[in-house]
């Protein structure tokens, strides 16, 4: 047995060590993205969101390399089996019980504990084999340093190629990766106790559990659905990791179908028609653009609306995975074929904008709220400064806000105020259809609220127009989004998660901000 002290030394042990690190570091690498990205996409992907849950991860680690020393062989023998035949459950038992919280209203600090007892299950185990065995069999500190140097160098390589198996996995669901996850699983049960009873027993197990992982994989997910997000019914269509989010598709009791990112609603097929028509369809007519340039909308469902009023669309969508679900779910590729004067480029908007040469008469930034740093840096006005760069004179840019603009410092008079730093003329409309505001900017707009009030009457005779001479009296309170001011990702995602999950105040940044001023003007 590897890890018994009693255990005398021979070659083959020493040999044994490193493959074992190899492999803990793989199992760990593997282990953190499927806990991270589920419980993410159970407590609903927004950075304050993604930052505890990265956080109680490495706390389960921190927590392993502390009681590594402090318990006996027997317990460490007891509890990794227990704990690494629980990982055949993964990650289906903690959405299970996620469920069961929703089901039962319970309160929301369960959600918390759960993810930071399944932290601890996920991450301490692996991280009590490098402490055990550079501690045992070193007479002395310097041959201890020496075998944690050959040791965590394993461990380290084991994690990036723990890494590349997760990079195997993009735009797949969790039954590619949990087979292999526990084939290695069963490899260091081997070599760490040495039990051909144990590892058969587990490989046993892991084959049985391999032949149903997709169907447990969906029906668990339209569980949490259903009593989480409260589908009356609700069936999995698609639910994959892309490289940079998890990408569901979920079809309620009326046939609808609904896109989440993270766990937070993207669009549904209804809101797609409204969207399209403000951000795209509607400018584009106004403009008849020589080029166009969509920037999101991994759906593709705005390149059929533009297409006909551009002589040339180029759409950049930087992931795959959200592609697959438009291409599969929301637009099927009959209505994109034909379109030779469309091109697809899979890159991220702001490495495309500084790389072309080519001018757009209009930019249609169809991307989701700013929940997340990746996503806000595409409302700031640095990047509204490189989009301006390629817009011709008279070239627009359009903005969905993700709600009405309103005397106030939220998201989108945040957005509007960056635009406005950037751009000489902005135009805002609020849509009580769409449920959402979009804004229009440029040098120069080549329409007026008159014109965009012609255009749009048929569709919804009451839209709200806010011409530019109107637009600053409502950015009074407005703090421009920008590289060096992105709090409002944070303060917004806290205020979510704490009047999701705690059922407090609004906006407790403003009121921690309130309070450290009335604490320093006291003083």
């Amino acid at each position: 047995m590897v890890l018994n002290p009693a255990e005398p030394v021979t070659r083959t042990f020493t040999l044994r060590e490193p493959l074992l690190l190899f492999l803990v570091g793989a199992c760990l690498s593997i282990s953190q993205f499927v806990m991270i990205r589920d419980f993410v996409t159970i407590l609903y992907g927004e950075e304050v969101v993604i930052i505890l849950v990265t956080a109680a991860f490495f706390m389960g680690l921190s927590i392993g390399y502390f009681i590594s020393l402090k318990f006996s062989y027997k317990f460490f023998h007891n509890s990794f089996l227990a704990i690494v035949f629980l990982h055949l459950t993964f990650p289906f038992s903690y959405r299970m019980l996620a469920v069961e919280i929703a089901r039962l209203n319970l309160d929301g600090y369960m959600y918390v504990v759960l993810m930071f007892v399944y932290a601890l299950i996920f991450s301490s185990i692996f991280a009590v084999f490098l402490p055990r065995l550079v501690h045992e069999k070193s007479s002395d500190k310097e041959s201890a340093i020496q075998k944690m140097k050959v040791l965590y160098s394993m461990e380290l390589i084991g994690f990036a190629a723990g890494f590349a198996i997760v990079s195997m996995s993009w735009n797949k669901g969790v039954d590619f990766i949990l087979p292999i996850y526990w084939a290695l699983l069963a490899v260091i049960i081997h070599l760490a106790l040495q039990k051909k009873t144990w590892t058969a027993a587990f490989v046993l197990l892991a084959i049985v559990s391999s032949n149903s992982i997709e169907q447990v994989d969906r029906r668990t997910t339209a569980l949490l659905y259903e009593h989480k997000h409260h589908f009356h019914e609700a069936e999995t269509l698609l639910t994959i990791n892309s490289a940079y989010q998890k990408v569901e598709v979920i079809k309620d009791e009326d046939g609808e179908l609904y896109l989440y990112l993270d766990g937070l609603l993207n669009l549904n097929a209804s809101d797609l028609e409204d969207l399209n028509y403000y951000i795209a369809e509607t400018p584009a007519r106004l403009i008849k653009p020589e080029r166009t340039l969509i920037i999101g909308n991994g759906t593709l469902s705005s390149v059929p609306k533009v297409y006909p009023h551009s002589k040339f669309v180029q759409s950049v969508e930087l992931d795959a995975g959200v592609l697959l679900a438009g291409q599969k779910f929301f637009t099927p590729t009959d209505e994109l074929k034909g379109l030779d004067r469309w091109n697809l480029i899979v890159d991220d908007g702001k490495h495309f904008l500084k790389t072309t040469d080519h001018m757009f008469d209009l930019i249609i930034m169809d991307i989701p709220s700013p929940l997340t740093i990746q996503e806000a840096i595409l409302h700031t006005k640095e990047f509204y400064q490189l989009a301006k760069s390629r817009l011709t004179e008279k070239g627009v840019i359009a903005v969905q806000l993700s709600g009405p603009l309103q005397h106030n410092n939220r998201t989108p008079a945040r957005v509007v105020a960056a635009l406005s730093e950037v751009f000489d003329e902005v135009m805002v409309i609020n849509s009580d259809q769409a449920d959402r505001s979009f804004g229009f900017a440029s040098r120069q707009l080549p329409f007026s609220g008159a014109d965009m009030r012609q255009a749009t009457h048929e569709y919804e005779k009451g839209l709200k127009i806010i011409v530019p001479n109107d637009i600053p009296s409502y950015l009074s309170e407005a703090v421009p989004l920008a590289l060096d001011n992105l709090d409002l990702v944070l303060c917004r995602g806290l205020d979510r998660f704490t009047d999701r999950y705690f059922d407090v105040d609004r906006d407790p940044c403003r009121k921690v901000r309130d309070w450290t001023e009335g604490y320093f003007n006291n003083d």
